[in-house]
């Protein structure tokens, strides 16, 4: 084909597939998003402004939207909106429905649950409300999960939605008059956020402004701040593109607010230019609440809301009322009620209008209209209250009986099936049952035993971790013992310079006396210049041994995975790479026990030789294998691929004296390695190794023992949340035991109060109300007083140091029967409804306003709070509905009841249900057996659980005594159980007493040494220089005796002083046991291959000392001699061995060891000293107690 139709083929191949993309994507997307979106936005802002252009704007956005749920929700929003203010609320539930139906977009459908809060806080349908009120909190919540990925848009509707929700339910909060909870909604509000959405910020300004939601200050301070937020309103609604809606309401709410004469005053006062500014018509300071009230009204009626139009009325109606032109309130409260039936749809609002006219019609003197609309008044208080919801809810009630019923026949029928298909399965059952094995039975008991296993592994492993870490610390003590010994060794040295010290003085003494010949001086100085070096000679002798160890290897042994050091390693991969050096670092799940430290050290050194010996291109690999052999231990392996080592390398790669341009990293490894094999036989698995040929890598490995895996955290986890959880029920039953102690103490207060009191109250009560029926009302204010105070008596009665008290005009504050319901007191509500309802009856005949107001609003509140939420009917109804429902189950009871024993014998066996009974007790023991209970409640429960003698007198006995043996099996493993657990939780704590007891033991020794170390560290650095300037003083000035003394006297004062505080640290005595004599043995013939023991009889030696005593040597002391056969005696060498001129220090510690034991036992004529032997070799003799002659081995 030629190239050219090759190419216009494919261009139109990739036409049609553009084409295709085209159309698929327009059919996913909606066709007019854009454009619905636009109608919506301008319908919203028409909100406030014109119900009729908004709801235009919105029906043409709903055309559009049929292939867009989001926007055709969000223009049934915008319906419903103008359906309310409309009060039209069945349409307005239809297009909220449709919200719920067409889209599944949180917003809109939080926003339609709003609209619904709304609708239900006028109809006061308060159950519903707080239906709708929990549904939009949850779409809230979920909301504000995705806050922050939201587009703008939705932004704004998120912001509208959530500040419509907050500002509803704070109205309806007011409305129900529960103060703190609208306080806490409005506190939601973000002032700063709302700024983005005029229309809400002025919503805003209005809840602040219109009254109860600030509460800080004087009422005068109340009043200004909430006539700012008002002005303010006014003026921001009043802009170049004005809401009427807003500008109404603002103008409404300061009409209320200067109603008041006072309040009036004080805010024209200090507002003068605003009242300026809002008198548009000039009307006089007194007419300025009605001129306002009147704007209102014309502004809601223009824009078309049915509700606040009704209100408005309902405002100036109280202008007029306080300006004492009652018929023209008369006339504003009844337009109303009859403009626009529609406003009998919010109870709330028609009782208030009904309770202004019934004070009108009282004021104008026509009391049956008061008596007419206070009744409708009263009776939509009680419209109001939930329960009277029973009617619509009673025939739900009777749906869900008629259903039950048809369900419990349903029941009957598949119980018959069931029962027919359980007697044939039970057939085919009983014949498996004679084949079937108990062995199942014991499957959870081979279970338990696995895991119990593992548990008792665990405490031995721990046991063992015990023991190794005691036998660590016993080798730390003997370490520390033996360097105690060689700091009492160097105090003994130090004490030995102190006679020269004496000497000194004793001659320089004589020379200050003088009268001597200049000879017999000259032999003086020269005498204490001997001394001087005798000294310095001494001197030396401690100065090198004690730097001799400093620079040892402190070792901490524990157990440790190895994988969290090979992280470490494999993070140092940088240094590898940059050489061009691959670092493989491979898993692994060993376990060691060594050093941690020591243990990276070695890792970390290995892997930078080969490193340094890789070139680039080259592998140098990381691993770890556990041995398989009897010996348990870890060897780690580092191996490169680099040059290589010939065999004379590799033989000496460990060597001190060569390190072949190795370092002595190397040597340090194997030093590591030395010091554990010294430690301890558990470390004699330990070995350092290198194999290598040139050109082709290296391989270095040590091993360490295999460390011990920490089981033991699960069991005491376990265990742990075993006794956490056993406790919990105890304080259950503390508190239920302290509720029961609360309700009797409670009653005990009922009891206590005079219910007399109540009966005087209500007999007052009811002549209250019978003065008002005839016409008595000056009387029925007596009697409420009456009645008033044997309320108060009662109170008193129950709270005698009660300070709240009920009075005949409550103004301020919390009425006194309010309080008296939120904390419960056990008084006759029913009573004070009815004087606080004469009252107000008798305060409106007799024209005494602030009376009735303040009784009619407690009346309210009172009636209000006592039926909230009040579901007695409801409770009453379905306990009927219940009593049915345990009707029909009784008969159904008695029909399976005369079933039962028919079925019984006819379908069951008794060995076979009995048989079946005592394998579900098994079954209940194998989950006694599995529960996470200690074994010691497991074989109490199982003992209750199980009587063998019951199960041998059942029939199919050749099946019992099998379940015998299982039980005793289960039985016998949990008393085996509890054996072994007792003996190693004994062993364990065995062990960690003896562990403590080392450690401190240990501690104790090591702040020892460390104390004797600071000494003579200090005598050293202090004392070591007065014997050189005692000799210099000789040399130059040898006249100047005076200064001679006074430098010897300091030297020997000082010198006391700080050998006297080493000498505090030695003041205890040594054990004398089998370690130390090893020691000593190990001082004197370690290292020497070649050499003679023996211990002589007691009848060979003798002591001339103890025939002087009295006492009988042979029983007391041994002998003890040790021949060096390769070693001659030497003449001017050893007799000098165990002196401070010794060649070897360690010999000074032997004779100190000697010294220790003799004190120890108070056995002084033991001694050591260097001999020769008969054939000229040198010999050691010791001489020691004879009682632990034989600990030496």
């Amino acid at each position: 084909m030629p190239l050219h139709k090759i190419f216009h083929h494919n261009h139109g191949i990739a036409i049609v597939c553009v084409m295709v993309a085209m159309l698929v994507f327009s059919a996913c997307s909606p066709s007019h998003k854009g454009e619905v979106d636009r109608l919506n936005s301008l319908s919203y802002a028409f909100h406030y402004r014109n119900l009729d252009s908004t709801k235009v704007l919105a029906t043409r956005a709903l055309a559009l939207a049929e292939d867009y749920p989001a926007g055709y929700a969000e223009a049934c929003n915008n319906l419903a909106f103008v359906a309310i203010a409309k009060m039209d609320y069945k349409a307005a539930k239809r297009w909220l429905e449709k919200v719920e139906d067409r889209s599944d977009n949180q917003i809109e459908l939080l926003i339609a649950d709003v609209q619904n809060m709304r609708i239900c806080q006028r109809e006061a349908r308060n159950k519903d409300f707080y239906s709708h009120r929990e549904k939009a909190m949850r779409r809230l919540r979920r909301i504000g999960e995705e806050a922050s990925n939201l587009p703008l848009r939705e932004h704004r509707r998120t912001i509208y939605a959530k500040s419509e929700f907050d500002i509803v339910a704070a109205t309806y909060f007011y409305y129900v008059q529960q103060e703190r909870p609208m306080q806490q909604a409005l506190a939601l509000l973000d002032p700063d956020e709302l700024e983005q959405d005029t229309a809400q910020y002025l919503n805003y300004l209005y809840n602040y402004g219109s009254g109860g939601a600030i509460t800080q200050g004087t009422a005068n301070e109340i009043s200004q701040a909430e006539f700012d937020y008002l002005i303010r309103l006014y003026m921001m609604a009043s802009g170049s593109n004005p809401y009427p809606y807003w500008q109404a309401n603002a103008l409404q709410a300061i009409s209320e607010h200067i109603q008041d004469a006072d309040r009036r005053d004080f805010l024209v006062k200090n507002n003068l230019p605003a009242f300026q500014y809002l008198n548009v018509e000039q009307m006089p300071t007194e007419l300025l609440a009605g001129n306002f009230a009147q704007r209102a009204l014309n502004l809601f009626s223009e824009y078309g809301d049915v509700y606040q139009t009704a209100g408005a009325y309902r405002t100036l109606a109280e202008c007029y009322w306080q300006i004492r032109d009652y018929n023209s309130a008369g006339n504003c409260l009844t337009q109303a009620l009859t403009q626009n039936k529609a406003i009998l749809q919010a109870p709330d609002l028609v009782a208030s209008i009904r309770e202004r006219l019934c004070l009108v019609y009282s004021a104008i003197d026509k009391k049956p209209q008061s008596d007419y609309n206070r009744n409708i008044y009263l009776d939509l208080q009680e419209q109001a209250r939930q329960d009277k919801q029973l009617e619509a809810r009673a025939a739900q009630l009777d749906d869900n009986a008629v259903q039950l019923n048809s369900m419990i026949a349903a029941v009957i029928f598949v119980i018959i099936l069931v029962i027919f298909l359980l007697y044939l399965f039970d057939c085919m059952k009983r014949r498996k049952a004679r084949n079937n094995s108990v062995e199942d039975l014991l499957v959870p008991l081979h279970e338990w035993e696995d895991d119990n296993k593992q548990a008792i592994n665990a405490l031995s492993e721990r046991f063992e971790e015990v023991n190794e870490a005691r036998d660590m610390v016993q080798f730390h003590i003997s370490e520390n013992r033996r360097r105690n010994m060689e700091q009492r060794a160097k105090v003994s040295l130090v004490n030995s310079i102190t006679p020269f010290i004496d000497r000194m003085i004793h001659e320089v003494d004589r020379l200050e006396e003088g009268g001597e010949p200049e000879a017999i001086r000259q032999e003086r100085y020269q005498y204490i210049s001997e001394l001087a070096d005798q000294i310095n000679q001494y001197n030396g002798v401690l100065t090198d041994w004690i730097q001799m160890h400093q620079g040892s290897i402190s070792l901490r042994i524990e157990s440790f995975p190895l994988q969290p050091l090979f992280d470490i390693v494999a993070k140092g991969k940088m240094s590898f790479q940059m050489r061009g050096i691959n670092l493989e670092v491979r898993p692994t799940d060993a376990v060691v026990k060594a050093d941690r430290t020591l243990t990276l050290f070695m890792i970390n050194t290995i892997a930078d030789n080969a490193r340094k010996f890789t070139p680039s291109g080259g592998k140098v690999m990381i691993s770890a294998q556990v041995a398989a052999s009897k010996d348990s231990y870890v060897e780690i392996s580092i191996a490169d691929t680099g040059k290589g080592m010939d065999e004379t390398t590799l033989s000496h790669v460990f060597d001190r004296t060569y390190t072949g341009g190795h370092g002595f990293g190397l040597l340090n490894c194997k030093g590591i390695i030395d010091k554990y094999r010294k430690m301890s036989s558990l470390f004699s698995v330990c070995h350092i190794h290198a194999e290598s040929e040139e050109g082709k890598g290296s391989r270095f490995s040590f091993r360490l023992p295999c460390g011990i895996r920490r089981m033991q955290m699960v069991l005491v986890l376990a265990l742990t949340m075993l006794f956490t959880a056993m406790p919990a029920q105890m304080p259950a039953q503390n508190k239920l035991h302290h509720q029961h102690h609360g309700r009797n103490s409670n009653q005990q207060k009922i009891e206590a109060g005079d219910t007399h009191f109540l009966e005087r109250a209500d007999a007052y009560a009811d002549s209250a109300y019978f003065c008002n029926i005839n016409g008595r009302y000056q009387r029925t204010l007596e009697m409420a007083d009456s009645a008033r105070t044997y309320l108060n008596r009662f109170y008193l009665s129950v709270h005698p140091d009660g300070k709240y008290l009920m009075v005949s005009h409550p103004k301020k504050g919390m009425a006194a029967e309010i309080q008296w319901l939120h904390d419960g007191l056990p008084t006759n509500y029913d009573v004070i409804l009815d004087i606080r309802n004469e009252n107000a009856v008798a305060a409106l005949a007799l024209h005494k306003w602030e009376l009735y107001e303040s009784n009619n609003k407690v009346y309210t509140q009172l009636f209000r709070e006592r039926s909230a939420d009040n579901s007695l009917g409801d409770y009453v109804r379905t306990m009927q509905v219940s009593e049915n429902s345990k009707a029909v189950a009784i008969v159904l009871l008695i029909i399976l009841l005369l079933q039962l024993p028919l079925a019984y014998y006819l379908l069951y066996y008794r060995h076979i249900l009995r048989y079946r009974y005592a394998v579900d007790k098994i079954n209940g023991i194998n989950k006694v057996l599995l529960s996470s209970e200690d074994e010691k409640s497991k074989l109490q429960r199982i003992n209750l659980l199980w009587n063998p003698q019951d199960a041998d007198k059942m029939r199919n006995s050749q099946l019992f005594p099998q379940l015998n043996k299982v039980v005793e099996q289960i039985l016998q493993a949990l008393r085996k159980s509890i054996d072994m657990r007792k003996n190693e939780a004994m062993n364990i704590e065995m062990a960690e007493d003896d562990l403590h007891r080392a450690e401190y033991e240990n501690d104790k020794l090591h702040i020892a040494n460390s104390v004797l170390d600071n000494c003579l560290s200090t005598l050293k650095h202090e004392t070591m220089y007065y014997p050189s300037r005692i000799r210099q003083l000789i040399d130059t000035t040898p006249d100047d005796v005076t200064s001679l003394h006074e430098l010897v006297d300091y030297y020997k004062s000082i010198y006391n002083m700080l050998s006297a505080q080493a000498m505090e640290q030695v003041e205890s005595t040594v054990k004398c046991d089998r370690d130390l004599l090893n020691y000593l043995k190990t001082l004197l013939v370690g290292g020497v291959k070649n050499y003679t023991s023996r211990i002589k009889e007691e009848d060979e030696y003798h002591h001339p000392a103890a025939d002087n005593r009295g006492g009988n040597r042979k029983s007391i002391y041994a002998i003890c001699q040790y021949i060096l056969q390769d070693v001659d005696y030497d003449e001017k060498k050893h007799p000098h061995l165990f002196t401070p001129l010794t060649s070897d220090m360690k010999y000074l510690v032997a004779r100190q060891i000697v010294r220790e034991i003799g004190e120890t036992t108070n056995l002084r004529g033991c001694g050591i000293q260097a001999k020769p032997s008969e054939d000229g070799k040198l010999m050691i003799e010791i001489v020691l107690p004879g009682k632990i002659i034989d600990l030496i081995t």
